[in-house]
């Protein structure tokens, strides 16, 4: 069956309670960084705000973010934004209901046909290894279509079971080469294993894992080879690359987000040490995301869910964010549901497998 993107509706603003609800309170930042008291943090559902009497519908709401709201008689908007990105004189959003008394409106039924009145964000909940993922693959695989073919912004989050496994590796090289990834985010060692496979033929330092003990030289090397070359895409271009996910980017032109983590003990030229400016350039991305893939990178996982918006606007139409977390450990999964990313399609299953999979129905 044809994949069909969920039509979004809005609610009825003739209803009473709409209409005579009070535009809502807004209140001057002092200083940058420094939020008023009493503002209005968001969640990941629809969020509408009454403006000069009219009710605007904040896109991109995400976690633990304040609406700046632009009242302007005839360009009503709103931005939603992070605490520390506050400058002095945004006009923020204050109030803590969401039930239109104070000017905010949380709306959960925007994708669901009119007297449908399940939780629309609930797609899943309590996922195991017991739980069958058949339906879900297939979705998946609709929705990857789907996106390619109507220019969609597919991001995938990934851990180092994928740079170490070299089938996975090459599945995730061929989706980046066929169209289906649009960036890239991961950590330091996660980038430089899959450089150290293309340049060396080695993961560890090792061929085959029951050969010998793990090695961190050939690790090394790579980094210092990349610094050397004074980027990742010159060491690339250099032709000593031979295959992999990262090499698949640089030809194609896929972003990739390389962030630091306290325990990394030398980066990439591209790795970004500054947690801050890691978020900004992940933000980038997930802002404009239709589809967020995460694989076993449970840290990643979270940060990103929790910056990835459940719905957004393209194009003019507002459509949900297909957002999938995957993972060997039911913790893992169900870590993300636990932190209000609710949206989430959970999959407890090895990330090698079901990257190969994803491979094999696209790309075969």
């Amino acid at each position: 069956m044809k994949f069909e993107m969920p039509q979004y509706h809005h609610p009825d603003f003739d209803q009473d309670f709409l209409k005579e609800a009070p535009n809502v309170k807004l209140e001057e930042v002092k200083e940058d960084g420094l939020s008023p008291r009493h503002y209005h943090a968001l969640s990941v559902y629809p969020e509408y705000f009454k403006v000069n009497d009219k009710w605007v519908l904040a896109t991109e709401s995400r976690m633990d973010t304040v609406c700046v709201v632009d009242d302007t008689p005839g360009k009503e908007s709103v931005d939603i934004v992070e605490f520390r990105n506050l400058k002095k004189g945004d006009k923020v959003a204050i109030g803590r209901t969401e039930d239109a008394s104070e000017g905010i409106y949380v709306w959960t039924q925007g994708f669901l046909e009119a007297g449908d009145h399940k939780d629309t964000f609930a797609f899943r909940a309590g996922r195991s290894r017991e739980t069958a993922f058949s339906m879900d693959y297939d979705n998946l695989y609709e929705v990857l279509k789907y996106e390619k073919e109507h220019n969609g912004y597919v991001t995938i989050v990934v851990g180092s079971a994928i740079a170490l496994d070299r089938d996975a590796r090459a599945a995730l090289q061929r989706l980046v080469e066929n169209g289906y990834i649009n960036a890239i985010f991961c950590g330091t060692e996660t980038a430089a294993f899959d450089l150290e496979r293309g340049l060396y033929g080695t993961s560890w330092g090792q061929e085959h894992f029951e050969k010998e003990q793990n090695t961190t030289r050939n690790l090394f090397e790579t980094i210092n080879l990349a610094r050397k070359y004074g980027s990742t895409k010159a060491l690339v271009e250099s032709g000593q690359v031979k295959d992999g996910f990262i090499k698949a980017c640089i030809d194609n032109d896929v972003d990739f987000v390389i962030s630091g983590t306290i325990r990394d003990r030398l980066g990439l030229p591209e790795t970004i040490n500054n947690v801050y400016d890691a978020q900004n350039a992940m933000r980038v991305h997930s802002r404009k995301t239709s589809t967020m893939i995460m694989l076993s990178a449970i840290l990643f996982t979270i940060a990103t869910g929790n910056m990835t918006p459940s719905y957004n606007e393209f194009d003019g139409e507002v459509r949900p964010v297909y957002m999938y977390t995957v993972d060997i450990q039911e913790f893992a999964v169900n870590k993300l549901s636990d932190r209000g990313t609710v949206t989430a399609v959970s999959m407890v299953t090895n990330t090698q497998d079901f990257i190969r999979n994803v491979d094999r129905a696209l790309n075969n």
